[in-house]
């Protein structure tokens, strides 16, 4: 080899080596912050998977030193991410494509509030989140809502359904006074990343999609928003989601499930082909789902004789509790246990539980949804 061609080879190694040195670092984003008088020896950084559920998946962890900390990343999705000292003790923040500094203004039993320089969305988010805490009485609700926990503990029925009563013009007002919050905020904000976690958030995840034409529908939508917005874990997210609504929509086969029945036997909806079945998603703590056992065997007496079962799905970790309360209400028709992990709920985008749908002999959903009387009359229509 001349020396030309080495010294162009030596170049070209040395560019390589500056590109990719330059590019990482360039790609790369700094967190940092400072814990003020907290005492904790490390920190860790969360990607907030599900704001209302609490749901978090870990990104990353760092050591505290001299109350500092600092969090180097490869260059991460703008979004909701949430800092603390663990799963239940931090705070939220709003991250764009620049590095921030985090600072304490204030911690509690409940959380961390942190004062965030250098994400110009969190400025956003931070003052929606303190607009919609004030205009809709957020203080009053979460009042309402401890007492209701309170009495669900007890097991205080009536006092469940009183204080149920008492809440429902609070939540009716509040959820007018978010909506109408969430659409002057998102007609603003359209073409960023704190545009599409407020529709995901606020909106998406509250929506329902039976049908492949609200699927289809839904699509559409989503891709008027900006580019900016576009590129986002959330969009990602919804994307994901609309496939397996898509999957789930009526008219559609429905998608397999599998668990143990109450004899830990191997049980399959496939197993019940030929028969109309109501599948009934339902949890033993769930006190709304025991209310509708009633409205069930009035079901299944109503199509006695005829190619019609109940099929109650169960994400109980509890086993014997799950059988306990089976035998408690009576309700002696066929049941299956998912394990841990098991995908059931998340194919049939099982927002709460009670949920039931109707699928058909052919294994094809036919309505979804059914609660009280309609366990009868929308079966009515196609059982003969």
């Amino acid at each position: 080899m001349n020396r030309i061609n080495l010294f162009v080879m030596e170049k070209g190694i040395l560019f390589f080596i500056f590109y990719v040195v330059f590019f990482n670092g360039y790609c790369q984003q700094k967190i940092e912050g400072n814990i003020g008088d907290l005492q904790i020896d490390k920190i860790y950084l969360f990607e907030v998977v599900n704001e209302l559920r609490e749901i978090y998946r870990v990104i990353d962890s760092a050591e505290v030193h001299k109350r500092n900390f600092v969090f180097v990343l490869n260059e991460m999705t703008p979004g909701l991410y949430f800092v603390g000292d663990n799963l239940k003790h931090g705070g939220y923040f709003f991250l764009d494509r620049k590095n921030v500094k985090l600072t304490i203004e204030q911690v509690t039993e409940e959380g961390i509030t942190w004062r965030v320089k250098g994400a110009p969305l969190d400025k956003l988010y931070r003052e929606f989140a303190s607009e919609l805490y004030v205009a809709t009485n957020k203080r009053i609700r979460d009042s309402l809502d401890r007492c209701f926990y309170k009495a669900r503990d007890m097991g205080d029925e009536a006092e469940m359904a009183r204080i149920k009563k008492e809440s429902n013009p609070y939540y009716t007002r509040e959820k007018e006074i978010e909506q109408a919050l969430v659409n002057q905020y998102l007609e603003k904000n359209r073409n960023n990343a704190f545009g599409m976690y407020l529709y995901y958030s606020k909106i998406f995840l509250f929506k329902n999609f039976p049908t492949l034409k609200d699927v289809d529908k839904e699509r559409a939508y989503i891709k008027t928003f900006g580019v900016e917005a576009t590129k986002t874990r959330y969009m990602t997210r919804m994307e994901e989601q609309l496939t397996i609504y898509e999957n789930c929509s009526i008219g559609h086969e429905a998608p397999e499930i599998v668990g143990k029945d109450t004899l830990g036997n191997t049980i399959r909806l496939s197993d019940f082909r030929g028969n109309y079945v109501l599948i009934d998603f339902w949890h033993s703590y769930c006190y709304w789902c025991r209310k509708e056992v009633p409205a069930l065997k009035k079901a299944l007496k109503h199509f006695e004789g005829k190619d019609f079962k109940i099929l109650g799905v169960s994400s109980d970790f509890q086993e014997e509790r799950w059988k306990k309360i089976i035998r408690e209400d009576v309700s002696f028709w066929d049941h299956m246990i998912l394990e841990r992990g098991n995908p059931a709920s998340r194919l049939y985008c099982v927002r709460g539980v009670p949920y039931i749908i109707l699928v058909g002999p052919d294994g094809k959903i036919l309505a979804k949804e059914l609660r009280g009387q309609d366990l009868i009359d929308v079966p009515d229509q196609f059982v003969k």
